[in-house]
Formats: structure tokens, sequence, C-alpha cells
């Protein structure tokens, strides 16, 4: 009977042990990554499913966990560049109408620093007063520095806001500084927010590091226009275009580090995804 006793401790020790191992396991890890898609006409393209998709985080192929249209509200911060000039002022109007009830805005005009004409707000009078001050300002000087600072500057206050689809856009007539000092640190805030950086430039300024790579890096756009033509209807397809964001899972099996690494293609022909290269990697 003793020993029947000691072998019965035993079997119970053991049988502790292996749930106590698997309880400590970490669980697999789900990540969530916006993208949207359009087709070879500029359309948005609205019915993806899971089986057009192939996600690969650290250069492996991940499995993903869901494809849905994104429902989440959008933060996001505007950066009116326009040398003082008012262009972008109908076009801002019409992305608000376009994306009003969809998004929280927060609008800055450069001068040449950003001054932050409202914090992010979705009342419509609020916003209508802010469209006015976008108006003709008189000449303003050029600083392509200012710029850079202020999307890295946008991406850190999204994070810390803990903005749950955060976006940033960028209007401007004059581009950026194409060797800034700044644009390692603007681009790895960008990273760790996980913000989608969207840019609409004029023919023939210069866009560098910032501006030229950052929309590659976080599945944002780069949109340019002629001098002189209408700017409103671009701003009014980039808001469909963010309203027709998909939000995506995929998980990471139990053990394996985040990385920052990571690709989303399509099988589908006649299809262009604008998806992250770079993402958080805690």
């Amino acid at each position: 009977m003793k020993h029947i006793r000691i072998a019965s401790i035993v079997l119970v020790a053991v049988a502790l042990a292996g749930t106590a191992g698997i309880a400590a396991r970490p669980p697999e890890l789900t990540r969530k990554v916006y993208f949207s898609a359009v087709d070879d006409a500029g359309a948005a393209v609205t019915d993806l499913t899971a089986a057009d998709l192939t996600v690969k985080e650290g250069g492996k192929d991940r499995p993903i966990a869901g494809v849905q249209p994104a429902t989440a509200p959008m933060h996001v911060a505007i950066f009116v560049d326009d040398a003082g000039t008012g262009a972008f002022q109908t076009g801002v109007s019409q992305f608000f109408g376009t994306a009003l009830g969809h998004a929280r805005f927060a609008v800055s005009v450069m001068n040449p620093q950003p001054i932050k004409v409202v914090d992010y707000t979705a009342d419509v009078d609020t916003l209508k007063a802010a469209i006015g001050r976008l108006g003709q300002r008189g000449r303003v000087i050029a600083d392509g520095e200012q710029i850079v600072e202020a999307v890295g500057g946008a991406a850190k206050e999204l994070q810390q806001l803990q903005a749950g689809r955060p976006i940033i856009v960028v209007l401007t007539v004059r581009g950026e500084t194409a060797l800034s000092d700044m644009a390692d640190t603007a681009m790895d805030n960008l990273k760790n927010s996980g913000a989608s950086l969207h840019v609409l430039y004029i023919t023939g300024n210069q866009l560098g590091k910032v501006l030229g790579d950052g929309p590659k890096q976080s599945g944002g756009t780069i949109q340019q226009a002629s001098p002189g033509v209408p700017l409103a209807p671009v701003l009014v397809k980039m808001a469909e275009n963010l309203l027709h964001q998909y939000v995506l899972t995929y998980t990471l099996p139990d053990g394996v580090k985040p990385s920052d690494r990571f690709s989303l293609s399509t099988k589908r022909k006649g299809v262009k995804l604008f998806a992250p290269s770079r993402v958080p990697d805690k």
C-alpha cells in the first residue's frame, strides 16, 4: 500500500508540472494592420477575402485570422503646407465632407513651423471655423525641415493618444529637405505609431525620405498634381480610399517575437495594395 501511495503522489506531481508548463507557455500573438486596395482605374476594391491575400512578417508566412472592412473611427492629422496661398482650403473642406462621421480631425498650417489650427474633433462648427483659417495668409518662407519634424511629432502624438486607426495627411506645394537630420527619427516615430502617411504634392517639388518613402513604408499613398489643377477632387478620392480601408489580423506562433518587416500581397490580378512594409515590433 505504501508503494502504491508514493506512486500516486509522483503521478499527480508530474501531471501538475505538465499543467503548469502549459499555463506558462505564451499564447499566440495576434497582430492588426490596416490597408487599402484599388483596381486599375484607381477605384476602391471592396470584396477582398483572406483567400486573396498572403502575409509575411519577418520573411515568414503568417496565417491570416481575418480580413474585414475597417469600421473603427479614424484619427486624421492634416498638415497644410501651402506657402500661405490658401491653395488647399477647398480641398480640405471637401475632404472633411467626405470623411465626416468616420473620423476626428486635427489641422495644422506650416508657418513655416506647424501651428495647430484645431485639435482632434468631429464637431462640424469647429471644423468650419478651421477651414476659414486656411485661406490666403500672405507669403510664408519655406522650411523643408519643419514638415519632416511635423510628421514625426504627429506620429508620436497619435501613439500617445493610442489612436486605433491613425492617419497623417500632408498637403504641400514645396516638399521637404531631401537630406534631413530629423528624417530617421520621424520615420521611426511613424513606424511605431502604426499611422499611414498620405501625401499630396505639386509636381516638380522635392520629396525626401519622409514624404517620399514614408507613404510606401506606412501603407499610405502619394498623389501629385500639376500647378493650377483643382486639388479638391484629389482630396475627395483620398478620403474615399480611406473610407474603404480593410483591417487585417494575423497570428504569430507561440514564442515568436514580432518583427517590423511586413509584406502583404494578393493573387488577384489588376489589384494594387497599399499596405505597410514596416510595422511596430512591440
